[in-house]
């Protein structure tokens, strides 16, 4: 249990998993925003609120372009600040009992090695279990299988087949397979026991490939691109 929270850790704590909660986050607020600029009352009720902790009126053509800047965010850069995607480690809580309850093996390089990255655990499905709404169920889908390096020649290999050996060896393609997946998943940075022209050409292939999170529906047409801001300096 305590190597599952551990998994669980490396899963949500990357920077790739804060990334992702600082893009949905600063998404929610332009949504939020988008949704009071659009509904004339609304967006009248809140001015109201503003103008009376201020204690005076706002000016109507400041007041229009601030509606007109919430229903179309695309001009801004939106910053969410390191603190607010700590909240990404809260997944960890449901996710470590996922992973102890899966089928762990042991899966050994017959020939080549494995890499890792800055994205290390990475969850692989059945392509036709998912839908282009509901997803595909994260963890709980029953193809799912979930791979973490713990060696160049060894992976830990977790799955809800309850046949999978404890140990098995696997083919030079199938370890080209798993490298494929953890260089299509990482954020920035591969890593490997040795410097080798093929990881070379795998980090040239997949460097545009960052996992991402997007929202779809109701919403302002083109939103504001996010980041992870700095820290504040404090001032002396």
């Amino acid at each position: 249990m305590s190597f599952a929270q551990f998994l669980a850790l490396m899963y949500v704590r990357t920077p790739a998993m804060r990334r992702m909660c600082a893009e949905v986050h600063g998404r929610g607020v332009q949504i939020h925003n988008y949704a009071y600029a659009s509904d004339p009352q609304a967006f009248e009720a809140l001015t109201r609120r503003v103008e009376q902790e201020k204690g005076e009126p706002i000016d109507p053509k400041i007041k229009e372009e601030i509606r007109r800047r919430m229903l179309d965010p695309s001009g801004y850069e939106l910053a969410i600040s390191k603190e607010r995607t700590l909240s990404a480690l809260i997944a960890s809580d449901k996710l470590t009992p996922l992973l102890f309850k899966m089928k762990w093996s042991l899966v050994v390089a017959g020939d080549g090695f494995f890499i890792t990255s800055d994205n290390p655990l990475v969850r692989e499905v059945d392509p036709k279990t998912r839908h282009a709404i509901y997803g595909d169920h994260g963890f709980l889908n029953k193809t799912a299988e979930v791979t973490f390096p713990l060696s160049p020649r060894i992976v830990l290999l977790l799955s809800w087949q309850e046949e999978a050996l404890e140990l098995g060896v696997i083919e030079p393609k199938h370890v080209e397979f798993m490298n494929k997946a953890r260089a299509a998943h990482s954020d920035r940075y591969l890593y490997a026991h040795l410097h080798d022209k093929h990881i070379e050409q795998l980090a040239a292939e997949f460097k545009d490939s960052r996992p991402n999170m997007t929202t779809e529906g109701f919403g302002p047409d083109k939103f504001a691109p996010i980041k992870v801001a700095r820290r504040m300096r404090a001032r002396p």
